[in-house]
């Protein structure tokens, strides 16, 4: 959805610079980006401090060292 957004505006944009005699390069700049607004990120929390990721190299919290869970999933406390 933000990808049709952003290229509509930029489109948009480009029609009125150019109007105004400016080169049309907003298309260009926004188009590389559509890909990387659509991701979904499956977020991973940390059960015991409750630190969250997105990032998929992120396995273990980096305060505690405990492997981190998806949301949802309760890991085991060692109380």
């Amino acid at each position: 959805m933000y990808g049709l957004i952003l290229l509509a505006g930029s489109l948009i944009a480009s029609a009125i610079l150019f109007s105004f005699g400016i080169p049309f390069f907003f298309l260009f700049l926004f188009i590389p980006l559509i890909p990387f607004l659509n991701r979904n990120r499956e977020k991973k929390r940390c059960p015991v401090c409750g630190w969250e990721t997105g990032s998929p190299g992120i396995s273990f919290c980096p305060f505690d060292g405990t492997a981190l869970t998806a949301p949802g999933i309760e890991g085991e406390r060692d109380d």
